[in-house]
């Protein structure tokens, strides 16, 4: 596998054989991307060559990449796997966040025993209200799992997808299901379509999972246009708004670190953000990376503790699993000079579970980068802060 540094190196040589004799001229764009090929002008004219294949498209430069599409979209044999779909939808006067969510994981990395294994996480926040509503389960075989075409469904989860971001998702909490005890049944039933193309983390889409050798393929869908239908215990209400999509596989055990921290930012001036961070069984930050996505889609990589800092202002204890969750956070990212205030809307949007407590929460955002004033929306992940029935002992 060519890590991003390596990919971007050879991509730079291969620009350099595309490019070797070019005379732009002082008015002549520089190489730009139109999918996966390569556009050059010179003298007025267009030159483009197509990345082929295992490349993409970046910065005017072909990347060699272990992401392919369509078929990486569906499932895999490796140890983890998981597909989240977040973000933030308006209709009937309401602001709404929602999550849903479906892992697949090697059985006996928790315990110990041979097999594969299923959850199915919603949740839905009515953030006008202030409420959050959530479920979970856990089975050990799913309802209909293909790669022909692109169907995954565990339980009340279920993902159509054409492989190329535009998605049918739906999920349910049932009556009686809301783990709080509040009221349900709740449906979400949205079709996303991409407003661009996938962003490949890692700078090729491939990561490393903390400090422990473990890897992750991770690719998002960092802006989708989503509609559809929110069903509520007192009636159904038609929404429109805006989805984020994470995909993430890999051969990384979940417990080998103790806690996972993630950020996704959409900005409304046409750009995004992810970031992540994890921190060891002894409480020490131990790995940091990120994206910055560009309005036309190019994709920044952010790689090491001094590409960005991210500082919590308060905590929040939950009355669930009594885990204490850093809130409200201030970011600064060099790169682009992004000064950032992300703010939670409701404290207690924890989803708490039989494999791992975590906190997946719908935010704001505002703050200042070169490019001046950013406004926006996000969403919050927090792992690590809550005991888990099935950490290791330490």
């Amino acid at each position: 596998m060519v890590t991003g540094r390596g990919a971007f190196a050879g991509a730079i040589v291969l620009l350099a054989v595309l490019l070797a004799g070019c005379d732009f001229g002082n008015d002549s764009p520089g190489p730009r991307c139109d999918g996966d090929t390569v556009v050059v002008t010179v003298d007025g004219e267009e030159i483009r060559t197509d990345c082929g294949d295992g490349k993409f498209c970046n910065a005017g430069l072909c990347v060699d990449t272990g992401v392919d599409f369509p078929d990486d979209s569906g499932f895999h044999t490796d140890r983890c796997e998981w597909w989240y779909y977040t973000g933030h939808l308006q209709g009937g006067g309401t602001e709404y966040g929602y999550e849903v969510t479906i892992f697949q994981y090697d059985y006996e990395v928790f315990f110990g025993t041979p097999g594969v294994g299923y959850m199915c996480h919603v949740a839905v926040l009515d953030a006008t209200a202030g409420e959050h509503y959530h479920y979970d389960t856990f089975a050990l075989s799913s309802t209909e799992w293909t790669n022909d075409p692109f169907v995954l469904e565990v339980d009340n989860c279920r993902f159509e997808m054409d492989g190329f971001g535009n998605d049918h998702v739906i999920g349910i909490i049932p009556e009686g299901g809301e783990k709080d005890g509040k009221a349900s049944p709740w449906v979400i039933d949205l079709t996303l379509e991409p407003q661009k193309r996938a962003t490949r983390h890692g700078g090729d889409g491939f990561i490393p999972m903390a400090d422990t050798g473990g890897t992750s393929y991770y690719y998002s869908y960092t802006r989708m246009g989503a509609t559809g239908t929110i069903s509520t215990p007192d009636g159904d209400v038609e929404v429109a708004g805006q989805g984020w999509m994470d995909h993430q596989w890999g051969d990384f055990d979940m417990v080998d670190f103790k806690g996972w921290d993630w950020w996704s930012m959409q900005f409304d001036d046409g750009r995004e953000i992810m970031l992540f961070q994890f921190t060891d069984w002894d409480d020490v930050l131990c790995e940091q990376a990120g994206t910055i996505v560009e309005a036309d889609g190019t994709a920044i990589e952010l790689a090491g503790m001094d590409d960005f800092l991210i500082t919590p202002l308060r905590k929040w204890t939950s009355p669930w699993t009594l885990g204490e969750y850093p809130l409200d956070w201030d970011i600064t990212i060099p790169k682009g000079n992004f000064n950032l205030q992300v703010r939670t809307h409701v404290d207690d949007q924890e989803m708490y579970n039989i494999a791992q407590n975590y906190w997946e929460g719908a935010t704001t955002v505002t703050g200042t980068s070169d490019e001046g004033a950013v406004t926006g929306v996000g969403y919050t992940e927090l792992t690590g802060y809550a005991k888990d029935d099935l950490d290791p002992v330490r």
